[in-house]
């Protein structure tokens, strides 16, 4: 099991390095231009490792609130797709609380121990809001007419609004307040290096799921750099993988794009 020990704290950098993208967002309520620009100019971009998850996550909260507000719950087959896709979420989301717990906080346990206090706070929150959630799910099976079905699905609906409100603050505060404190103590690669472990303890299924999700929602250069990583990384079976995985994902004109310019290196390495 990995602990906080495999990784060496980096020494402060100054406060430009500890600045994360959302904390730049909010750094003035009313920004002037020439400011903002100068403050985005002077702030070393930091390896962010929850940028992929978050916005896998994002993404899949995304397009569940969709479903859900779209959903006849009066209506079997389209009640179960969307209570199958909920139990998905509630899956996912336990993975990363489970990732976070016993990987992330653990590196900033011993230099900032009241950082894992709070996000431990919060993921205990996180899973009283998933369990209510389940709880519904579980008695949506006991309902009968359909009127007793669209109540059902109706509140469903708001506990599950709450869900995602929660998890979007929640995250958006880890890639605040959790990426200044490892920017703080650890460099990039190190960071790097603590991803890929977290990696190699994900279940094979939920690791499917993620990477799907993040085809789905990362941009155009991060799915090539994603690539070329795997690519030159891992065995080729699992770069395979990832690669018919986007073509069955993006959309023809997108992955016709990302193609060209991976074949581009290829025949510049060739």
């Amino acid at each position: 099991m990995f602990t906080v020990h495999s990784l060496k704290k980096e020494p402060e950098t100054g406060k430009a390095a500890r600045l994360s993208p959302v904390r730049l967002s909010g750094l003035f309520k009313h920004p002037d231009p020439v400011q903002f620009h100068q403050c985005i100019n002077s702030t070393p971009m930091r390896y962010n490792i929850f940028n992929q998850i978050h916005k896998a996550l994002r993404a899949l909260l995304y397009d569940t609130a969709a479903m859900i507000q779209q959903t006849d719950f009066a209506d079997a087959a389209e009640a179960e797709q969307a209570l199958t896709r909920l139990q998905q979420v509630i899956a996912a989301f336990e993975v990363h609380a489970f990732v976070e717990d016993n990987f992330i906080l653990p590196a900033v346990q011993k230099p900032e121990p009241a950082l894992k206090t709070l996000f431990n706070q919060e993921h205990d929150e996180d899973h009283a809001l998933a369990q209510r959630l389940a709880i519904m799910i579980k008695a949506f099976s006991h309902t009968v007419s359909a009127t007793e079905k669209t109540k059902a699905g109706m509140a469903i609906q708001i506990a599950f609004t709450e869900f995602v409100v929660f998890n979007l603050e929640h995250m958006a505060r880890e890639e605040d307040v959790l990426n200044a404190a490892l920017w703080r103590h650890y460099n990039d690669a190190q960071l790097m290096n603590l991803n890929k472990i977290i990696i190699g303890n994900v279940p094979p299924e939920a690791l499917s799921l993620a990477s799907r999700w993040m085809i789905k929602s990362l941009n155009n250069p991060e799915i090539i750099t994603w690539l070329k990583q795997v690519r030159s990384t891992a065995p080729e079976p699992a770069f395979r993988g990832l690669f018919n995985m986007a073509a069955s994902e993006l959309a023809p004109a997108r992955w016709q794009l990302i193609q060209e310019v991976l074949m581009e290196g290829v025949m510049v390495a060739g």
